[in-house]
Protein backbone atom coordinates (compact mmCIF):
# COMPACT_ATOMS: atom_id res chain seq x y z
CA UNK A 1 0.00 0.00 0.00
CA UNK A 2 0.97 3.52 -1.15
CA UNK A 3 1.97 6.29 1.64
CA UNK A 4 -1.47 8.02 0.64
CA UNK A 5 -3.31 4.72 1.39
CA UNK A 6 -3.79 3.82 -2.30
CA UNK A 7 -3.47 -0.18 -3.04
CA UNK A 8 -0.39 -0.87 -5.05
CA UNK A 9 -0.69 -2.16 -8.39
CA UNK A 10 2.11 -2.48 -11.55
CA UNK A 11 2.28 0.77 -13.08
CA UNK A 12 5.39 -0.26 -15.51
CA UNK A 13 5.60 -3.20 -17.68
CA UNK A 14 9.05 -3.01 -19.94
CA UNK A 15 11.87 -4.75 -18.41
CA UNK A 16 9.85 -6.54 -15.84
CA UNK A 17 9.82 -10.41 -15.42
CA UNK A 18 6.75 -12.49 -15.91
CA UNK A 19 6.57 -15.92 -14.91
CA UNK A 20 3.14 -17.75 -16.81
CA UNK A 21 2.52 -21.56 -16.41
CA UNK A 22 0.42 -23.35 -19.22
CA UNK A 23 2.42 -21.25 -21.58
CA UNK A 24 2.06 -24.05 -24.42
CA UNK A 25 -1.11 -23.13 -25.64
CA UNK A 26 -4.05 -20.96 -24.83
CA UNK A 27 -4.40 -18.23 -22.80
CA UNK A 28 -1.31 -19.23 -20.90
CA UNK A 29 0.31 -18.73 -24.33
CA UNK A 30 -1.81 -15.23 -24.98
CA UNK A 31 -0.54 -13.98 -21.57
CA UNK A 32 3.18 -14.64 -22.55
CA UNK A 33 2.36 -12.69 -25.63
CA UNK A 34 0.86 -9.88 -24.16
CA UNK A 35 3.02 -9.69 -21.78
CA UNK A 36 6.24 -9.96 -24.68
CA UNK A 37 4.12 -7.21 -25.87
CA UNK A 38 4.39 -4.95 -23.06
CA UNK A 39 7.94 -5.42 -22.94
CA UNK A 40 8.40 -7.56 -20.14
CA UNK A 41 11.06 -10.82 -19.90
CA UNK A 42 9.04 -13.87 -19.83
CA UNK A 43 9.31 -17.26 -18.47
CA UNK A 44 7.49 -19.60 -19.68
CA UNK A 45 6.29 -22.79 -18.18
CA UNK A 46 4.06 -26.00 -19.31
CA UNK A 47 4.43 -29.79 -18.90
CA UNK A 48 4.95 -30.45 -22.47
CA UNK A 49 7.62 -29.60 -24.09
CA UNK A 50 6.77 -29.21 -27.88
CA UNK A 51 3.90 -27.21 -27.18
CA UNK A 52 6.82 -24.62 -24.79
CA UNK A 53 9.48 -24.80 -27.17
CA UNK A 54 7.03 -23.67 -29.96
CA UNK A 55 5.71 -20.69 -27.45
CA UNK A 56 9.13 -20.36 -26.92
CA UNK A 57 10.25 -19.58 -30.32
CA UNK A 58 7.56 -17.40 -31.44
CA UNK A 59 8.29 -14.70 -28.52
CA UNK A 60 11.65 -15.13 -29.42
CA UNK A 61 10.79 -14.38 -33.41
CA UNK A 62 9.19 -11.20 -31.82
CA UNK A 63 12.14 -10.13 -30.40
CA UNK A 64 11.45 -10.99 -26.14
CA UNK A 65 13.63 -11.64 -24.32
CA UNK A 66 12.23 -15.74 -22.90
CA UNK A 67 13.07 -19.06 -21.45
CA UNK A 68 10.97 -21.68 -20.88
CA UNK A 69 11.39 -24.07 -18.22
CA UNK A 70 9.03 -27.52 -18.40
CA UNK A 71 6.92 -27.68 -15.01
CA UNK A 72 4.83 -30.30 -13.58
CA UNK A 73 2.89 -27.66 -11.77
CA UNK A 74 1.53 -30.42 -9.31
CA UNK A 75 5.45 -30.71 -8.33
CA UNK A 76 6.22 -27.94 -5.38
CA UNK A 77 9.77 -28.89 -6.17
CA UNK A 78 9.24 -28.54 -9.65
CA UNK A 79 7.68 -24.71 -9.73
CA UNK A 80 10.27 -23.69 -6.71
CA UNK A 81 13.03 -24.75 -9.65
CA UNK A 82 10.85 -22.77 -11.77
CA UNK A 83 11.40 -19.66 -9.53
CA UNK A 84 15.31 -20.75 -9.10
CA UNK A 85 15.30 -20.69 -13.23
CA UNK A 86 13.39 -17.22 -13.44
CA UNK A 87 15.93 -15.69 -11.01
CA UNK A 88 19.31 -16.62 -12.22
CA UNK A 89 18.14 -15.44 -16.09
CA UNK A 90 16.21 -12.13 -14.99
CA UNK A 91 16.33 -11.67 -11.18
CA UNK A 92 13.30 -10.29 -9.60
CA UNK A 93 9.77 -11.58 -10.42
CA UNK A 94 7.32 -8.92 -10.87
CA UNK A 95 4.15 -10.71 -12.14
CA UNK A 96 3.30 -14.48 -11.85
CA UNK A 97 0.53 -16.10 -13.45
CA UNK A 98 -0.79 -18.69 -12.03
CA UNK A 99 -2.66 -19.91 -15.42
CA UNK A 100 -2.04 -23.90 -15.44
CA UNK A 101 -5.70 -26.12 -15.26
CA UNK A 102 -7.23 -29.01 -16.71
CA UNK A 103 -10.48 -30.01 -16.88
CA UNK A 104 -10.54 -33.12 -15.05
CA UNK A 105 -13.38 -36.19 -14.79
CA UNK A 106 -16.47 -35.23 -16.57
CA UNK A 107 -17.87 -38.61 -17.26
CA UNK A 108 -20.19 -38.71 -14.43
CA UNK A 109 -21.33 -37.68 -11.21
CA UNK A 110 -18.13 -36.74 -8.74
CA UNK A 111 -18.82 -40.19 -6.27
CA UNK A 112 -17.73 -42.35 -9.81
CA UNK A 113 -14.59 -40.02 -10.42
CA UNK A 114 -11.55 -42.46 -8.84
CA UNK A 115 -8.67 -41.42 -6.49
CA UNK A 116 -6.35 -40.74 -9.31
CA UNK A 117 -9.09 -38.62 -11.08
CA UNK A 118 -9.46 -36.29 -7.84
CA UNK A 119 -6.00 -36.32 -7.26
CA UNK A 120 -4.79 -35.18 -10.55
CA UNK A 121 -7.19 -32.31 -10.75
CA UNK A 122 -6.90 -30.50 -7.68
CA UNK A 123 -3.29 -31.24 -7.57
CA UNK A 124 -3.19 -29.31 -11.04
CA UNK A 125 -5.79 -26.96 -10.37
CA UNK A 126 -5.46 -25.94 -6.90
CA UNK A 127 -2.55 -27.14 -5.75
CA UNK A 128 -0.28 -25.43 -8.35
CA UNK A 129 -1.56 -22.36 -7.55
CA UNK A 130 -0.62 -23.24 -3.52
CA UNK A 131 3.02 -24.11 -5.38
CA UNK A 132 3.34 -20.66 -6.93
CA UNK A 133 1.93 -18.44 -4.47
CA UNK A 134 4.78 -19.84 -1.93
CA UNK A 135 7.20 -20.34 -4.74
CA UNK A 136 7.20 -16.58 -6.13
CA UNK A 137 5.41 -14.75 -3.29
CA UNK A 138 8.55 -14.21 -0.26
CA UNK A 139 11.20 -12.93 -3.34
CA UNK A 140 8.25 -10.61 -4.44
CA UNK A 141 8.28 -9.42 -1.00
CA UNK A 142 11.83 -9.44 -0.34
CA UNK A 143 12.71 -7.27 -3.63
CA UNK A 144 9.65 -4.70 -2.57
CA UNK A 145 8.94 -3.35 -6.18
CA UNK A 146 5.75 -3.57 -7.30
CA UNK A 147 4.09 -6.93 -8.55
CA UNK A 148 0.89 -8.80 -9.17
CA UNK A 149 -0.34 -12.35 -8.97
CA UNK A 150 -2.88 -13.66 -11.66
CA UNK A 151 -4.92 -16.70 -10.77
CA UNK A 152 -6.58 -17.99 -13.58
CA UNK A 153 -9.90 -18.75 -12.14
CA UNK A 154 -12.98 -19.46 -13.81
CA UNK A 155 -16.89 -18.26 -13.82
CA UNK A 156 -17.50 -22.00 -12.43
CA UNK A 157 -15.49 -19.81 -9.19
CA UNK A 158 -18.82 -17.81 -8.54
CA UNK A 159 -21.77 -19.64 -10.47
CA UNK A 160 -22.49 -23.85 -9.46
CA UNK A 161 -20.58 -26.23 -11.67
CA UNK A 162 -21.59 -30.01 -11.10
CA UNK A 163 -17.77 -31.15 -11.58
CA UNK A 164 -14.66 -31.35 -9.65
CA UNK A 165 -13.18 -28.41 -12.27
CA UNK A 166 -15.75 -26.19 -10.64
CA UNK A 167 -14.84 -27.55 -7.33
CA UNK A 168 -11.04 -26.98 -7.86
CA UNK A 169 -11.71 -23.22 -9.19
CA UNK A 170 -13.86 -22.18 -6.10
CA UNK A 171 -11.00 -23.14 -4.76
CA UNK A 172 -8.84 -21.28 -6.33
CA UNK A 173 -10.94 -18.10 -5.85
CA UNK A 174 -10.78 -18.99 -2.13
CA UNK A 175 -7.44 -18.77 -1.56
CA UNK A 176 -6.84 -16.16 -4.14
CA UNK A 177 -8.68 -13.65 -1.54
CA UNK A 178 -6.74 -15.24 1.59
CA UNK A 179 -3.61 -13.85 -0.32
CA UNK A 180 -5.35 -10.81 -1.17
CA UNK A 181 -6.15 -10.03 2.33
CA UNK A 182 -2.65 -11.29 3.76
CA UNK A 183 -0.58 -8.69 1.29
CA UNK A 184 -3.03 -5.92 1.70
CA UNK A 185 -2.60 -6.52 5.90
CA UNK A 186 1.04 -6.27 5.44
CA UNK A 187 1.45 -3.35 3.45
CA UNK A 188 2.68 -4.81 0.58
CA UNK A 189 3.23 -3.34 -2.83
CA UNK A 190 1.60 -6.64 -4.65
CA UNK A 191 -1.75 -6.75 -5.86
CA UNK A 192 -3.76 -9.58 -6.57
CA UNK A 193 -6.15 -10.69 -9.39
CA UNK A 194 -8.59 -13.76 -10.19
CA UNK A 195 -9.25 -13.87 -13.64
CA UNK A 196 -12.76 -16.11 -13.77
CA UNK A 197 -13.30 -15.61 -17.88
CA UNK A 198 -16.27 -17.76 -19.32
CA UNK A 199 -15.98 -20.78 -21.85
CA UNK A 200 -12.73 -19.84 -23.81
CA UNK A 201 -11.40 -21.44 -27.21
CA UNK A 202 -8.08 -23.42 -25.49
CA UNK A 203 -7.01 -26.53 -25.05
CA UNK A 204 -8.39 -27.00 -22.13
CA UNK A 205 -11.12 -29.31 -23.22
CA UNK A 206 -8.15 -31.68 -25.09
CA UNK A 207 -6.08 -32.09 -21.47
CA UNK A 208 -6.43 -35.48 -21.63
CA UNK A 209 -3.17 -35.32 -23.92
CA UNK A 210 -1.25 -35.53 -20.01
CA UNK A 211 -4.05 -37.12 -18.68
CA UNK A 212 -2.45 -39.90 -16.07
CA UNK A 213 -3.31 -43.38 -17.58
CA UNK A 214 -4.96 -44.55 -14.36
CA UNK A 215 -7.50 -41.88 -14.87
CA UNK A 216 -10.53 -43.46 -15.11
CA UNK A 217 -11.87 -42.14 -18.40
CA UNK A 218 -11.16 -39.54 -20.97
CA UNK A 219 -11.59 -35.69 -20.24
CA UNK A 220 -12.88 -33.26 -22.61
CA UNK A 221 -15.69 -35.83 -23.88
CA UNK A 222 -18.02 -32.86 -24.25
CA UNK A 223 -18.37 -30.33 -26.41
CA UNK A 224 -18.67 -26.82 -25.71
CA UNK A 225 -18.74 -23.66 -27.84
CA UNK A 226 -16.49 -21.01 -27.37
CA UNK A 227 -17.79 -18.27 -26.46
CA UNK A 228 -14.22 -15.99 -26.82
CA UNK A 229 -10.65 -16.35 -27.93
CA UNK A 230 -7.70 -16.40 -25.41
CA UNK A 231 -6.22 -13.44 -26.68
CA UNK A 232 -8.96 -11.46 -26.16
CA UNK A 233 -9.49 -12.02 -22.56
CA UNK A 234 -5.60 -11.17 -21.74
CA UNK A 235 -6.41 -8.35 -23.70
CA UNK A 236 -7.60 -6.52 -20.58
CA UNK A 237 -5.64 -8.32 -17.64
CA UNK A 238 -2.42 -5.79 -18.06
CA UNK A 239 -4.44 -2.92 -17.10
CA UNK A 240 -6.19 -4.94 -14.44
CA UNK A 241 -2.54 -4.94 -12.63
CA UNK A 242 -2.44 -1.32 -12.62
CA UNK A 243 -3.04 0.22 -9.32
CA UNK A 244 -6.59 -1.42 -8.70
CA UNK A 245 -8.52 -0.27 -6.13
CA UNK A 246 -9.52 -2.85 -4.25
CA UNK A 247 -7.22 -5.58 -2.58
CA UNK A 248 -8.61 -8.29 -4.88
CA UNK A 249 -9.56 -7.40 -8.66
CA UNK A 250 -11.76 -9.10 -10.83
CA UNK A 251 -12.19 -9.74 -14.24
CA UNK A 252 -14.29 -9.92 -15.67
CA UNK A 253 -17.54 -9.79 -13.66
CA UNK A 254 -19.52 -11.78 -15.70
CA UNK A 255 -19.49 -14.06 -18.35
CA UNK A 256 -21.35 -11.08 -21.02
CA UNK A 257 -18.21 -8.91 -20.68
CA UNK A 258 -16.10 -11.54 -22.40
CA UNK A 259 -14.72 -9.56 -26.42
CA UNK A 260 -15.84 -12.20 -28.86
CA UNK A 261 -12.93 -13.36 -31.53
Amino acid sequence: MTSDGEWCGMDEFTGRVAVVTGAGSGMGKAFALRFAAEGMHVVAADVQQDALDATVQELADAGAEVIGVRTDVSDAAAVHRLADAAAERFGAVHLLCNNAGVEGYLDGPIWAATDEDWAWTVDVNYWSVVHGIRAFVPGMLAHGEPAHVVNTCSMTSVVAASNMYGITKQAVLALTEVLAADLHARGAAIGVTALCPGIIATNLFRGSRNRPAACATRAGRRRREASSCASGCTRRCPPACRRPRSPISWWPRSAATLPTC
